[in-house]
């Protein structure tokens, strides 16, 4: 078998060693169970309605995705059928798991809402919960597929964040799954107007849907996707030596950041958080420079990979930690500050534990079978991972 050409084995080594998106991705994980403790504990309201700003950690999980789909599309080629067996059995176990438990729970968190102490989304989750249980078969049926996303709340109220609120976003990915192969293959294609002809009214018409579609529908973070597919595109092209992508990414660094904060608006957090991850990657991986290598180890240390591979499970978890500590907590007598440090704790310390468990025992062991069905579709594993 002829070897690579040089220019593609360097590619492939660099495009293999990139490890700092998983450190980001656990760090992300827990600014989004930060800001839902934030919103939850009696600390006060001009704090609790920034909610830490933790929607736009899911934001960078988007961009995450979009990049990962595409990396996974380009380095292993399979036919469609197995290509989303093996995406659902990637997140539909843990999630049926942690959806299954939300519902069980779903009167007690009417309970717990009601008779929470005065955090700055109390009311807009008893809202929830009553939505829940009035809609309760619609909902579950919609929830069991992770196309909630696709249902109208003038059809189903709530039908974002009923049960399992964070499971918005599942139903986003679960969409965007569906239809990445087809979305990147006609990306790879956009210069044959054979392609624009077709994806171009596809676009219009999602971005009308949009308006009449809750959060949790692909059109509504479209462009996330977008942009982790093209910074995927961004990095095989500049490792593999397109002439035209080999700029200095420092210098467009202290460009971009000064004019995303002059934006004024909590809005540009995800592109100066994606934007800064890509040149410290760059700079890394190109140059070896001794501060990039310090910031990457933060990163791709032991416990920051873990907290990565962990954080679905930690994403999906959280909630229902919250909703037992705050029924241990009740009628304790304990003042905002203390109840506010102890629920913390407990937040922190029960959801490393719980997601510790549900990623060993669900999701490993459906990785490893989706893993499997490679070989039993005869479709060789490539040696890039």
């Amino acid at each position: 078998m002829p070897s690579a050409p040089r220019g593609r084995v360097a590619e492939r080594d660099r495009l293999k060693h990139i490890q700092e998106f998983e450190g980001l991705r656990g760090l992300m994980a827990w600014w989004v169970v930060i800001g839902h403790w934030s919103t939850t504990a009696p600390i006060p309201y001009t704090i609790a309605k920034t909610k830490l700003f933790n929607g736009y950690a899911v934001d960078v999980f988007i961009i995450l995705s979009g990049f990962a789909i595409a990396a996974l599309v380009d380095k292993r080629p399979e036919p469609y059928g197995l290509y989303i067996r093996r995406r659902f059995l990637r997140i539909f176990p843990v999630y049926v798991l942690f959806l299954l438990c939300s519902v069980a729970a779903s009167s007690l968190a009417l309970d717990v809402w009601s008779s929470a102490p005065e955090g700055y989304m109390k009311a807009t989750r008893i809202q929830i919960a009553r939505d829940s249980l009035d809609q309760f078969w619609p909902h579950l049926a919609a929830h069991l597929t992770a196309l909630h996303g696709l249902v109208p709340p003038v059809f189903l109220p709530n039908t974002d964040y009923a049960f399992l609120g964070q499971a918005w976003s599942i139903s986003l990915e679960w969409q965007f799954y569906l239809l990445a192969p087809f979305l990147i293959a006609a990306i790879n294609r956009a210069n044959s107007l054979r392609a624009l002809i077709v994806v171009l009214p596809v676009i219009v018409l999602i971005a009308v849907l949009s308006r009449f579609m809750p959060v949790g529908f692909l059109g509504n973070h479209l462009h996330l996707f977008l942009i982790g597919i093209l910074s995927f595109r961004f990095f095989k092209e500049r490792f593999a030596g397109n002439p035209h992508l080999q700029f200095p990414v420092i210098p467009l660094l202290v460009i971009a950041l000064p004019f995303l904060v002059l934006i004024r608006t909590a809005e540009a957090i995800p592109y100066a958080i994606w934007l800064s991850m890509v040149a410290l990657i760059v700079v890394n991986h190109e140059n070896g420079h001794a501060g990039a290598r310090t910031l990457s180890g933060l990163f791709t240390n032991a416990f920051a990979m873990k907290m990565g591979q962990m954080s679905y499970s930690v994403y999906l978890s959280h909630m229902l930690v919250i909703i037992v500590s705050l029924t241990v907590l009740e009628g304790r007598g304990l003042g905002k500050v203390s109840f506010s440090a102890i629920l913390l704790v407990m937040t922190i310390m029960g959801t490393l534990l719980v997601s510790s468990l549900s990623f060993r025992m669900v999701e490993l062991p459906f990785h490893k079978l989706g893993r499997s069905l490679r070989g039993r579709q005869g479709v060789p594993e490539p040696s890039m991972r």
